[in-house]
């Protein structure tokens, strides 16, 4: 069946979301050139990404955290961010998925988590975009790891509003109680070491009121990663 994927992509070409040229389905919205451009932020040999533990410091122990790219107010990673969350684009979020499995191994990744789990989406929203990034980056990373993915652990029980022009102080007061625990799979979390995924870390109020709920479980260890990080 995959002549018939080549034959879709002959017919209607996809452009990459970066820099607009022609892809083929495979390439998933990122053309080679432009994945090789990626601006990537993990050290070599691979360590914590300090900016992203500061985030957590007095609060949680974080036992890795891990941002995949540069994230600024223009430039690459943004129109990549864009395309995935609002451009009907899970497939980009699986190649990050990937593509940062792939970078983490070949830096020096030592133990894989036994489970990622994304930040989740109210189900309201969700069902309206289709998919949540988060789960979609969250199965490619695992994916890549040899690891399992699991987006029904934690839910999302009240519709926030967008956080994009909130300022820290409020997108916290904005994510407070929002994000509650499925008792159907707490099991699952036992002893686990877990790993919290979402797209884009801002202040990180969305993933510390994810990681409030989860520190209460009896976890080996919890750590972070996201696509990006402003």
């Amino acid at each position: 069946m995959y002549w018939l994927e080549d034959l879709k992509g002959l017919l209607f070409p996809e452009a990459c979301v970066v820099c607009a040229a022609e892809t083929r389905i495979a390439e998933a919205g990122l053309c080679l050139f432009c994945r090789h451009e990626l601006p990537v932020v993990l050290s070599r040999p691979l360590q914590n990404h300090l900016p992203m533990v500061r985030k957590f410091e007095g609060l949680y122990p974080v036992s890795e955290a891990f941002a995949f790219l540069q994230f600024g107010r223009s430039g690459n990673t943004r129109k990549i961010l864009h395309a995935l969350k609002y451009g009907r684009k899970p497939e980009t979020g699986l190649l990050l998925g990937r593509l940062l499995a792939g970078e983490l191994l070949e830096r020096g990744l030592r133990d894989s988590p036994d489970l990622i789990i994304p930040v989740p989406m109210h189900p309201d929203k969700q069902r309206q975009r289709g998919y949540n990034q988060a789960m979609e980056f969250a199965i490619g990373l695992a994916a890549g790891l040899g690891c399992a993915a699991n987006d029904q652990i934690l839910l999302k029980r009240k519709l926030t509003e967008t956080q994009t022009r909130k300022n820290k102080l409020a997108r916290i007061l904005n994510t407070s109680e929002v994000f509650v625990l499925n008792e159907e799979k707490r099991d699952l979390l036992a002893g686990k070491k877990i790993w919290l995924a979402d797209d884009v870390l801002t202040t990180g109020s969305t993933m510390m009121a994810s990681a409030a709920v989860l520190h209460k479980e009896p976890l080996a260890s919890l750590g972070m990663v996201s696509i990006a990080m402003a």
